[in-house]
């Protein structure tokens, strides 16, 4: 079935899918709070999220790092292949989507041609993609490269990348490509994918080469940003970028949040603050220094600023919240919606289970009566 990508006077919703006991709030008490991470957890989660109403889950994804610590205490870890992991999810849902992270450094156009066209026909249109450069030395080396590529030249490879997979998917002739990075010759094997013109594509790169890349080839640019203020600048940042595109309105922003719901005054700012209070300080170093850069160099930052460096990394203190109970939730993501170009919102929960997932949904329930959502159930489409 053919989709719309979105309706623009609806938000949509994202569950950032665990991928560790923790994720952007890396307590330790959290981490033992939280359901051991498996098959029978992943499959619960991904039925709690679509009993709830999301739209989609969104599973992060990378190869390699630093991540000694964080994962013997379970911090991002463990990471299961984000494509492999949603075909499981994929056959115990019904109407929820999936984004999964996939790299463009690593792989051919023809391995995510055909491993999307898979995903998405599988699903019925479910699937969307994640494009991801890649970065970090370690990751490189895994696949035989003394190191990542330079930064603007990665979206280069990119954006030769996804236009090959864009034609991979479409053209039944067979294509004859020698691009400056790929060379391409033949055509992809049936099934070819539900969605047109072509299944969900994300990215999250903020500098202007990432939003470039965004403006000329996906449908959502994950943000970062503790206030609606830096949503909207970064909203602003791609409006441009777009205008340059011919493509004005076609992309919307997804902004990344922590996300606590309780029903009593207060209770949900409080739950932020002990779970701060447990910070593991060694783990974040790590983590810092698999996306900042090596770690005896975050290691000598933390050294000149102190741990409090360390703790508002650590905490997610420059990622934007929503806390309260559901109906001050609902008020703020209404304001959110009102005040920024936000389209999709990425939610994570720091102390996740079934049960907290399934209470988002007294929050959709408000959204819904505003007129700002409707369930995926109800549609035939997942974004």
């Amino acid at each position: 079935m053919a989709k719309p990508r979105s309706n623009p006077d609806l938000l949509s919703f994202s569950y950032f899918f665990p991928t560790g006991q923790t994720d952007h709030i890396w307590s330790d008490e959290a981490a033992r709070s939280t359901p051991t991470l498996g098959r029978k957890v992943f499959l619960d989660m991904a039925r709690a999220a679509e009993d709830a109403g999301f739209d989609s889950l969104f599973i992060a994804d990378t190869w390699s790092g630093h991540q000694r610590v964080a994962e013997r205490h379970g911090h991002q870890s463990p990471k299961y292949q984000a494509p492999l992991l949603a075909m499981g999810l994929f056959a115990v849902t019904e109407h929820i989507g999936v984004i999964t992270t996939i790299h463009t450094s690593h792989h051919k156009p023809a391995h995510v041609a055909r491993m999307g066209a898979t995903l998405d026909a599988f699903s019925e249109g479910r699937w969307g993609w994640n494009v991801v450069t890649g970065f970090g030395d370690a990751e490189a080396r895994l696949f035989g490269e003394d190191a990542i590529g330079a930064h603007d030249e990665r979206y280069a490879v990119a954006n030769e990348f996804v236009d090959l997979v864009k034609s991979l998917w479409v053209e039944e002739e067979p294509l004859d490509v020698e691009g400056r990075y790929f060379t391409v010759r033949g055509r992809l094997k049936a099934p070819r994918p539900v969605q047109k013109p072509h299944p969900l594509l994300v990215s999250a790169g903020a500098s202007p080469a990432g939003i470039a890349f965004a403006a000329r080839n996906c449908d959502q640019l994950v943000v970062a940003g503790n206030t609606g203020e830096k949503i909207q600048a970064a909203g602003e940042r791609l409006e441009t970028a777009l205008a340059a595109e011919g493509r004005v309105g076609e992309v919307g922003t997804a902004p990344f949040t922590i996300t606590i719901v309780r029903e009593g005054d207060g209770e949900a700012e409080e739950e932020y603050e002990r779970l701060a209070g447990s910070l593991n300080l060694e783990a974040t170093t790590e983590l810092a220094a698999d996306i900042l850069g090596g770690v005896e160099s975050i290691r000598s930052i933390i050294a000149e600023q102190g741990p409090e460096a360390a703790r508002a990394w650590g905490s997610g203190r420059g990622i934007l919240k929503l806390m309260g109970t559901s109906e001050q939730v609902a008020e703020q993501l209404i304001r959110l919606k009102a005040e920024t170009t936000t389209s999709n919102v990425l939610v994570n929960f720091p102390l996740w289970n079934p049960d907290e997932v399934r209470g988002f949904g007294k929050v959709l329930d408000h959204l819904r009566e505003a007129g700002v959502w409707t369930p995926p159930s109800t549609r035939d489409f997942s974004w």
